[in-house]
């Protein structure tokens, strides 16, 4: 494009290098409560860096989601990688983000109970049920020993009482008690008159020859 009267013009090439522009792709973070099952896949990315209104359909690849995500199943913080991309315009780099699972809310309520009066202190309990255990799992997962309590512990007469329970552990479950009930019923008691016999004297009989008792408890 130059002219010149005192120059003889001539013109060599130089070049233009493009460089890949830096793209950073993030894993989001994702969390769940504990179902007993494996974690597999992610909960999407986030892009940073792309120019000129690009999007995600100019990359090559497909998104593969990595890290100790993959198959966690307890309670805790994981890592989610993100890789597999391709591009010529971009180099691409991968940050990681965080799996969490949380506890699930589990309750450990106490059993209806009952007896019948027998003069002998109430121990003990007659088991619980659970609501809450996650994929066919039992109280076999829980940690700690099962402890029964409330003012049915030594309970000995008529009346009802309350059964309280505590004393498990878990590491996936946060664990809450309800409580139920100890019913101790009357027991049987016949009290039956002693036969007696008099000679006729003319007088009339009152009173009677004792009575024998049926039924009852602990001596």
């Amino acid at each position: 494009g130059y002219v010149s009267g005192n120059y003889a013009i001539t013109y060599a090439q130089g070049t233009l290098t493009v460089a890949q522009a830096p793209l950073t792709v993030t894993a989001n973070a994702a969390s769940k409560t504990y179902d007993g099952l494996a974690y597999s896949g992610g909960n999407g990315v986030t892009y940073s860096g792309f120019v000129n209104s690009e999007t995600v359909s100019n990359l090559g690849g497909a998104l593969v989601y990595g890290g100790d995500s993959q198959g966690a199943v307890n309670v805790g913080s994981y890592g989610i990688t993100g890789s597999g991309y391709t591009s010529d315009n971009y180099a691409i780099t991968y940050a990681p983000g965080a799996l969490t699972v949380t506890k699930a809310p589990l309750t450990v309520t106490a059993n209806a109970a009952n007896k019948t009066y027998d003069g002998l202190a109430y121990s003990g309990g007659n088991g619980v049920s659970y609501t809450g255990l996650a994929n066919g799992e039992t109280g076999a997962v829980l940690g700690g020993t099962l402890v029964y309590g409330g003012t049915s512990q030594g309970a000995v007469n008529v009346g009802s009482y309350g059964v309280t329970v505590a004393g498990y552990t878990s590491g996936n479950y946060t664990i809450s008690y309800a409580p139920g009930t100890l019913t101790v019923a009357r027991a049987s008691l016949t009290v039956t008159a002693n036969s007696d016999t008099k000679v006729y004297d003319g007088l009339p009989f009152s009173g009677g020859n004792g009575v024998t008792y049926s039924g009852f408890a602990n001596g």
